[in-house]
C-alpha cells in the first residue's frame, strides 16, 4: 500500500438487509463482509464486479447515505458516524455521491442555472447574487453546458444531463466524488464525452470512487482497481495491469474474458469461458470460506474446495500494489488465467 495519508479510509465494514419478504423467510444478506478500504488525495479507485456485490452499498456507506452495522469510516482522519446530523451537513459538501439516475436529483422546474445557484445559496452562503451567477457560469462552462444554462431537465439528453449533476456537485467543491455508474446508458460518443470530463477534473486533483460494470472506461481513468464479490473485496490490482497481468483472482479473470480485455482476446469466440455465474446469497454466506468458492474450478482443480468452502482466504501480495485473496499459489493462478 502506498504511505501517502488518506482521505477516505475504512475498516471492517459489515452491513447486512434482512428481507421482508415472506417467501425468502426473512433471509438475512451480507451486503458488506468485513470491507478494508483506503483512497488516497488525487486518484481514482474504482470498485467492478457483477451487480448485487456490494459496489453501490459500499459507496453510500462511506457517503454515510446508509446505516452500517459495524465498522468505521474516517475522512480526513474524522469518524463520519461519530458526529450528528448538523455536523455531518458541514462534512458533506467534501464528499458527493453521483447516482446512475440523474434526472431524480434534477428539478423538473428549474433552469441548469437555476439549480447551481440554488446549491450555491445552500453550500456557500457567502456569495452574493452576482457572485453566485459568475460561479455557476464557471461550473457549466467547466462541465460543457454554458450554451445549455438556461434549459430545464426535459429539455437535456442524457448526457447533458450527467453534467449538469455534475455540475451540482462541483458547487460544493467536494474533494471526494463516488460516482455510480456515470456512463450506464449512454451511447458511445456521449460516453466518451463523460470520460474526457471525469479526465479533466481528475487532472485537477478532484479524488474520485468510481463504481462501474464498463472496464474500457476503468481502464482509462483508474489508478488502482479493486474487485468486489457478494460483499467482499477479493483483488486489488493496479489499473494498467488490468487484463495484462498473469495473476488475477479466478473470478476476475473470467470477468476479463466476458468483457473481451483478458490477454488472450485472439483465442476463437467459441473457447471463451461463459460469464461469471451469479451464485445465489446464501449458497456462499452460509459458508465462513471463500464466497467464489461455489463456481471456483480452479479449487475443484487443486483438490482444495473443503478449505476453500470453510476458511476465508488471506491476501497475497503478488506485486506492487497487487493482492490477491485466494488460497492458489501465483504459479497456479497465473497457470489458470491463460
Amino acid at each position: 500500500m502506498s504511505e501517502r495519508s488518506d482521505l477516505l479510509s475504512a475498516r471492517g465494514l459489515v452491513k447486512r438487509f434482512r428481507s421482508r419478504s415472506l417467501l425468502r423467510g426473512g433471509q438475512t444478506t451480507i451486503a458488506l463482509d468485513a470491507v478494508d478500504l483506503d483512497v488516497h488525495p488525487g486518484e481514482v479507485v474504482a470498485l467492478i464486479g457483477e451487480s448485487g456485490s456490494g459496489k453501490t452499498t459500499l459507496g453510500k456507506v462511506v457517503t454515510r447515505l446508509t446505516g452500517l452495522d459495524e465498522g468505521q469510516v474516517l475522512f480526513e482522519g474524522e469518524d463520519l458516524f461519530a458526529v450528528d446530523r448538523g455536523e455531518l451537513r458541514e462534512r458533506r459538501r467534501s464528499f458527493q455521491m453521483v447516482f446512475q439516475n440523474q434526472t431524480a436529483n434534477l428539478h423538473p422546474k428549474m433552469s441548469v442555472r437555476e439549480m447551481l445557484d440554488e446549491s450555491l445559496r445552500l453550500h456557500r452562503p457567502g456569495l452574493g447574487e452576482g457572485e453566485r451567477r459568475q460561479h455557476a457560469d464557471e461550473l457549466l462552462d467547466r462541465v460543457g453546458l454554458l450554451p445549455r444554462a438556461d434549459q430545464r431537465p426535459a429539455s437535456l439528453s442524457g448526457g447533458e444531463k450527467r453534467r449538469a449533476g455534475l455540475a451540482r456537485i462541483l458547487a460544493t467543491k467536494p474533494k471526494l466524488i463516488v460516482a455510480d455508474e456515470p456512463t450506464s446508458g449512454l451511447d458511445a460518443a456521449i460516453k466518451l464525452q463523460i470520460i474526457d470530463l471525469l479526465k479533466q477534473l481528475k487532472g485537477e486533483k478532484l479524488t474520485y470512487l468510481l463504481i462501474s460494470h464498463d472496464l474500457g472506461l476503468v481502464r482509462r481513468i483508474a489508478d488502482r482497481v479493486l474487485v468486489m464479490l457478494k460483499g467482499r473485496i477479493i483483488e486489488e490490482v493496479p489499473a494498467p495491469l488490468l487484463g495484462q497481468t498473469r495473476f488475477h483472482h479466478p473470478y476476475t479473470g473470467r470477468l476479463m474474458r466476458a468483457a473481451d480485455l483478458a490477454r488472450d482476446r485472439r483465442r476463437p469466440p467459441r473457447e471463451r469461458r461463459d460469464p461469471p455465474r451469479v451464485t445465489r446469497p446464501d449458497e456462499a454466506e452460509a459458508r465462513g470460506g471463500c464466497v467464489y468458492s461455489p463456481d471456483c474450478a480452479l479449487a475443484e482443480r487443486l483438490g482444495i474446495l473443503s478449505r476453500c468452502r470453510r476458511e476465508r482466504p488471506p491476501a497475497q501480495v503478488v506485486g506492487e500494489s497487487h493482492w490477491i485473496a485466494c488460497f492458489g499459489a501465483p504459479s497456479e493462478l497465473a497457470e489458470e488465467d491463460e
